[in-house]
């Protein structure tokens, strides 16, 4: 009795160091280390930019000053995506071109900036390459054209408001797409409906589509804008 008991003890080791064998091989690995979550990218944004007091000055009193440079007749004005068509009065003449140190960031440095000046509709044009912020906190550079509307403009807007564009590689500001992107302003200088934009210059104006706004579909500030336009619309003459 005592032998077949010791037999049946022998006979269970193998078998216990199998199943042991088997429950290690079962165990879990241990758990890998996760790698550290990258935090979001900011949203797309316009550019940070607003009309300064020296522009708007300007605008009121539309001339040359003592150190200004007169520039030739041009059929555009601005530089790149960021410029509008200034034709549709024989040779020019209801423009005046010149160049002229201008603060146009509201820093307290003027720097040398591009003016045009209508005759006819009273608008005030100003062309800068410049460096500047986004909204969403980088910071970008690229061409801008800017607006402002005078006393006794022909096209019915506040004096001293207007708008700006800013042209934009893909990946400025976050933007998806290269594009000229901006802001209208009102009379006071606060910026209003800002997104993508398309110059009219037909007009002396802009069509604002809103960015998507962050985290889903849907609009951002000035939902009520039209609906896109063609990225290269025709232009007509100006009136």
């Amino acid at each position: 009795m005592k032998r077949t008991r010791f037999g049946i003890l022998i006979a269970l080791i193998p078998v216990a160091s199998l199943l042991l064998l088997t429950a290690c091989s079962k165990a879990p690995a241990p758990e890998e280390k996760k790698e550290a979550a990258k935090p979001a990218p900011p949203p797309p944004s316009v550019p940070d930019i607003k009309v300064s007091p020296a522009v708007k000055a300007k605008a009121d009193a539309p001339k040359p000053g003592p150190k200004a440079t007169k520039q030739k007749v041009a059929g555009t004005f601005g530089k790149g995506k960021a410029s509008i068509s200034v034709k549709g009065h024989p040779g020019g003449v209801a423009h005046s071109f010149w160049t002229e140190d201008i603060d146009v960031d509201g820093s307290g440095n003027p720097v040398t900036t591009d003016v045009a000046w209508d005759n006819h509709h009273k608008v005030l044009y100003v062309s800068k390459d410049r460096s500047f912020q986004c909204r969403n906190g980088q910071s970008a550079d690229g061409s801008t054209l800017m607006a402002v509307y005078g006393k006794g403009n022909t096209l019915k807007k506040p004096t001293g408001s207007g708008w700006w564009v800013a042209e934009l590689d893909a990946g400025e500001c976050s933007v998806g797409e290269a594009g000229i992107y901006g802001c209208k302003f009102d009379s006071d200088g606060n910026n209003t409906d800002c997104g993508s934009a398309t110059i009219q210059s037909d007009q002396d104006d802009v069509v604002i589509v809103p960015l998507p706004a962050p985290g889903g579909s849907g609009s951002g500030p000035g939902s009520s804008a039209p609906p896109a336009q063609p990225a290269n619309p025709p232009s007509s003459p100006n009136q």
